[in-house]
This record gives C-alpha cells, sequence and structure tokens, in this order.
C-alpha cells in the first residue's frame, strides 16, 4: 500500500509539473499578446545650428556664434529625429538685447524619421543690429532647442 501511494505521489507531480509548464506557457503568450507594440522615438531637435556660409541646399555644416553685422544671410539648419509627418514646427529669432521677437514662422516636418530643415533669416534694411540673439525651434508636442549668438 505504502508503495502504491508513493507511486501515485510520483505521478501526481509528474503530471502537475506538465500542467504547470503549460500554464506558464499560456500565460507568457497571453503577456507578450497584451504588451504594447514598440514605441516609435519621440520627436527631438538633435541639433540646432546657424551660420553665415550654408552648401548648396542651405545645410550649415558648423555652428558660428559671431557674426558681422554686414552679414547678408544668416542660415540655420534644425537636424530632427524621430519626425512624425505633419507635426507643426515653429521657428522664431528673438533680438535678447532688446526682448523682441524678430522673426517667426511655422511649417510642418515634411517626412517621418530623421529629418533636416533649413531656413535664413535675410539682413534687415540697415543691417543686423549688434546685440545678442537667440534662435529656438520647437515641435509640437514639446521638443525644444536654443542657440544663442553674436551680431558684432
Amino acid at each position: 500500500m505504502r508503495q502504491e501511494i508513493h507511486q501515485s505521489a510520483i505521478m501526481g507531480c509528474r503530471q502537475s509539473g506538465a500542467m504547470l509548464m503549460a500554464g506558464l506557457a499560456v500565460l507568457f503568450m497571453v503577456i507578450m499578446a497584451a504588451a504594447p507594440a514598440p514605441l516609435q522615438a519621440a520627436n527631438q531637435v538633435a541639433e540646432l545650428m546657424v551660420s553665415d556660409h550654408a552648401d548648396a541646399k542651405g545645410v550649415v555644416e558648423q555652428h558660428q556664434s559671431k557674426f558681422s553685422s554686414s552679414v547678408a544671410e544668416i542660415y540655420g539648419t534644425a537636424l530632427i529625429s524621430g519626425a512624425k509627418k505633419g507635426k507643426e514646427v515653429t521657428t522664431e529669432l528673438f533680438y535678447v538685447t532688446q526682448n523682441l521677437n524678430v522673426l517667426s514662422s511655422r511649417d510642418d516636418l515634411p517626412d517621418d524619421g530623421e529629418v533636416t530643415l533649413t531656413f535664413a533669416f535675410p539682413k534687415p534694411d540697415k543691417g543686423w543690429p549688434a546685440g545678442d540673439y537667440k534662435l529656438v525651434i520647437s515641435i509640437a508636442g514639446g521638443a525644444t532647442k536654443a542657440v544663442t549668438f553674436q551680431v558684432k
């Protein structure tokens, strides 16, 4: 009798072990099915540069922090990662010395993924006023980046 009980207990453990493994496998599959899809990277302004030089496509290669008041145009380039097509981008140029918003523009991101935005600010009729400037680019939803520069 004792041997029968012992064999019965062993068989019960083997059967419940298999049931436990099957139950865990089903639970794992349910959890994986309910998990959210991988998130796409959020909009981010990876880099923002200004310069008095740009290539043929208007892209600034290296940031410049000082300009002459006679420079014809100040070019800007923003490198956006995780872009979502159609999101609004605001570009603003501030003359910090007198706390003025000099220029502002709004555009929509043209593509998804990695996007390079280019823009140019033309010289005012009387030249660029000497002082401190700040360029701010913001994407709807919160991503913002700013750079400062001086005109002498």
